[in-house]
């Protein structure tokens, strides 16, 4: 197949053969079950949080406080993202400036939420633990994580939003730059997952350890099913949000698949 690159009154646009019915459907069915995963997973971990752990308080109760983390960890690092990454399909329709835009304001909502639960994490282990901070897997993914996402944030707004402003002279090199900024875009996705898992692990270890009245994770309770679920469906968004993007299901095109800056090239 064959897909041509275009101007639009300045941006680049992808315009393909007609997409069949069988296309449609299997991309739409996927797009709509990593939809549901995502929405699963946020009203899941508010469940979790407010059902078995008390819900969160801002200040005067560490365990609540913590809470906070989970919930803003989560709703940044897996629910915006996953968002984010899904703007180019769910937008598809619409001018690639647009879509853009979307997506930068999804990923600065995702930044804030990462950020605020970061330093709960910091404060809250500081008033348990004196000093002893970033010791555990979890925490070693977690800041290298949250270093690439600032990175991949600082690049895209740069690349991608102010160089607009010199669309002629800038195309080339950001249209060479699309393929990098998505494949990085899943690698943290997918990082950031594993941030996700392990600190899932690590409460279920710390919270559901057989003393205090806590129940015992080797006993099957409620909450750690929940856990297990809640980590099999973030270790099941890493499987479906590459194939949404960059599959090109029975003669569509991958999300990302971009051009040279020349008025009309064709990609065979």
């Amino acid at each position: 197949k064959s897909t041509t690159m275009v101007k639009d009154e300045g941006h680049m646009m992808m315009l393909d053969k007609p997409m069949s019915t069988c296309a449609k459907t299997g991309l739409n069915l996927l797009v709509l079950t990593t939809e549901i995963v995502l929405l699963g997973i946020l009203a899941v971990t508010f469940f979790w949080i407010f059902n078995y752990e008390g819900g969160v308080a801002w200040r005067n109760d560490i365990k609540r406080q913590f809470n906070f983390h989970f919930v803003l960890m989560v709703g940044g690092f897996i629910f915006l993202n996953g968002q984010a990454i899904l703007t180019y399909r769910l937008f598809s329709s619409c001018r690639r400036i647009y879509a853009k835009l979307i997506h930068a304001s999804i990923y600065l909502g995702a930044a804030s939420c990462i950020t605020v639960g970061f330093y709960i994490a910091y404060e809250t282990n500081e008033r348990v633990h004196k000093g002893t901070h970033f010791y555990s897997l979890h925490s070693w993914l977690a800041i290298a994580t949250c270093g690439l996402f600032a990175i991949q944030l600082f690049v895209g707004l740069v690349s991608f939003l102010v160089l607009l402003c010199c669309d002629g002279a800038t195309a080339s090199f950001r249209a060479a730059l699309v393929p990098v900024h998505a494949t990085f875009g899943l690698v943290i996705f997918a990082l950031g997952s594993a941030t996700a898992l392990t600190g899932f692990m690590q409460a279920a270890r710390a919270r559901l350890n057989g003393q205090n009245a806590n129940a015992d994770y080797r006993d099957y309770p409620e909450q750690g099913l929940l856990l297990n679920g809640l980590s099999a469906a973030v270790a099941l968004l890493i499987v479906l949000l590459p194939l949404v993007t960059r599959n090109n299901i029975c003669g569509g095109r991958a999300v990302f698949a971009t051009s040279g800056s020349v008025d009309a090239v064709n990609m065979s």
